[in-house]
């Protein structure tokens, strides 16, 4: 994968793609194991050299790649030029916003429906465990392993909003407590701000990714 990332690089240097608009993105590809991400402006000739720098690749290393099984996301394109690209590069198109390795990807902040599904999944661990047989330490522990890591992913990549942070940490307020997703204020020992402090480094971590309100 990194020759491949090499042909890549060379290519843009020797000005064989079409430059990208604008300073945000860095790196053309994104590779992940076996997962290929090239960024591309919407031109035959940009496409046709990919493929010709894919096929240059099978013949070094074996790994052919399957156009069939390929994916293009146009963003902002015209149905003229996806039109273009699928005549040199015939492969299906996926719609943009889309999600890659987990983690939804879109031009603008997330909508409330993508977020919704992020605060579901710290409350669908809780039933899987036998809180009544935790006590505080065991709650503890799990809360810091388990429910505080689920939003770490997407928060990496995505800026969550105020009101996602809110309810994310309510649930884990809620199982620290009480061992289920919902809680009062008359079942909390102390102020949930303090119960993060005395969470330690891995609390410290989170803060860092906005995780903390």
């Amino acid at each position: 994968m990194e020759v491949l990332n090499a042909l890549i690089a060379e290519a843009d240097a020797q000005h064989m793609l079409t430059p990208l608009p604008g300073n945000a993105i860095k790196y053309r590809a994104s590779i992940y194991a076996d997962d290929l991400v090239i960024f591309l402006r919407p031109h035959p000739e940009d496409f046709i050299c990919i493929r010709q720098l894919l096929e240059l690749f099978a013949g070094a290393s074996g790994l052919n790649t399957n156009v069939d099984k390929c994916l293009i996301t146009p963003i902002r394109c015209t149905d003229e030029e996806i039109a273009a690209v699928q005549l040199v590069f015939p492969c299906q198109v996926a719609p943009f916003p889309c999600r890659y390795l987990g983690a939804p990807l879109s031009l603008s902040r997330l909508g409330r429906s993508e977020e919704q599904r992020l605060v579901d999944a710290v409350p669908s661990r809780i039933p899987t465990w036998k809180a009544g047989l935790l006590n505080n330490a065991g709650r503890l522990t799990l809360t810091k392993s388990t429910l505080s890591a689920i939003p770490v992913h997407v928060s990496i990549c995505c800026c969550l909003s105020a009101w996602t942070l809110q309810q994310i940490d309510s649930r884990r307020r809620a199982f620290l407590w009480t061992g289920t997703d919902k809680t009062t204020g008359g079942k909390c020992r102390v102020a949930w701000r303090i119960a993060l402090l005395s969470e330690g480094p891995r609390c410290a971590g989170l803060a860092r990714h906005g995780l903390r309100p």
